[in-house]
């Protein structure tokens, strides 16, 4: 589908409000008809929408002037005193007009469904004045296009609501991706701050349109499908790859004298079965290894750790006649007996002397 104006203008009371102009728009194609803020923008929107007779040149579409499919095909958007909708109208107000215009369903439900589905249903009481620039750019755009026979778009002057002109560009490129043909009537400065190619009021030589290619949804191919059960592996080539953590042994810790240090047996570990209680075997090592039959309590048998064999401590045996103390333990106190006695070394009491007494004053007697 292709639609082409040449040479048109329109005659106004006093002075021409359209110069000849030139220009053209296909499917997926985007163009902006850039000139100085004025009556020659409405008229070049309803020129080419078959909706005002040119009083030079031609608009065709398709190789057509029929003008009654030229207003079926065409849809002028937001046109200031023509298309744009009254401020103070309430938004599920215009939604429900528009619908209904396009034959489709204009109920409150039905608007309320729409809202929501476009993801603007926290607008649908305020006022159409109070809608944010974007949204009502968006929303006109959106209403226009559920109308079936609408190939082609015309926005009229959009940035004379102010706002950032890449974000009513941008809506104007996602509804050529869409298929349709768009034009976008605009200041010069917009079309300067966009840094596109324009087409100017009057002028009979329009550069060559914008194609917007279409955008289609990705299907997944058997390359691309993740498996959400498959485990992930660490990439070797990586050039940050992630620490690979070690597990460190369990520290070996003193316990107070007759109380036995058990620790829980890992997954996949088995106690002797003939291994003495108080051994090694009570305090399996982790990961599967065998504890030494024999060990002592609270050895590094008991803190084994991935399969190492543990290190039985020697046990020396004491020399007849010589008293063994414990390494690591201090010489017990002597147990406190009554006044007038003491013990000795080997426990055994011995006459001490008496409370207030010294030997010194025995031998002075």
């Amino acid at each position: 589908m292709e639609l082409k104006a040449h040479a048109i203008s329109v005659q106004g009371p006093h002075a021409p409000m359209l110069n000849a102009t030139s220009v053209s728009v296909g499917d997926h194609q985007l163009v902006l008809l850039a000139g100085y803020p004025g009556p020659g923008h409405v008229a070049a929107s309803l020129a080419l929408s078959g909706r005002l007779r040119p009083n030079g040149g031609d608009v065709k579409l398709d190789g057509q002037t029929d003008g009654g499919v030229l207003r079926r095909r065409v849809a002028v958007v937001d046109a200031p005193g023509i298309t744009e909708p009254d401020d103070a109208l309430p938004v599920r107000s215009v939604v429900g007009e528009e619908l209904a215009i396009a034959g489709r369903k204009a109920g409150g439900k039905a608007v309320l469904a729409w809202l929501e589905e476009h993801g603007w249903h926290e607008y649908a009481d305020k006022r159409f004045e109070h809608l944010p620039v974007a949204v009502r750019t968006k929303l006109l755009a959106e209403l226009t296009v559920a109308r079936p026979e609408v190939k082609v778009v015309i926005l009229t002057m959009p940035d004379r609501h102010g706002g950032d002109p890449h974000e009513w560009y941008g809506m104007g490129r996602a509804l050529a991706s869409r298929g349709y043909g768009v034009i976008i009537t605009c200041a010069d400065a917009s079309a300067r701050l966009l840094a596109v190619p324009a087409a100017q009021l009057g002028s009979l030589t329009p550069p060559e349109p914008v194609q917007v290619a279409a955008v289609e949804p990705v299907e997944p191919t058997e390359k691309t499908k993740v498996d959400p059960t498959a485990e992930t592996k660490p990439n070797p080539m990586a050039k940050n790859p992630e620490p690979v953590v070690k597990a460190e042994p369990v520290v070996e810790t003193t316990t107070e004298p007759g109380v036995k240090a058990k620790s829980q047996p890992g997954a996949g570990t088995k106690a002797d079965p003939g291994a003495e209680p108080g051994t090694a075997a009570e305090g399996a090592a982790v990961g599967g290894t065998k504890a030494e039959p024999g060990a002592e309590p609270g050895t590094a048998a008991e803190a084994a750790v991935g399969g190492t064999k543990p290190v039985v401590k020697a046990q020396s045996e004491p020399v007849a006649g010589t008293t063994v103390e414990p390494v690591g333990k201090t010489k017990p106190e002597p147990v406190a007996k009554p006044v007038g006695v003491v013990a000795d070394e080997d426990g055994a009491e011995a006459e001490s002397v008496v409370q207030g007494e010294s030997d010194e004053k025995k031998a002075g007697a």
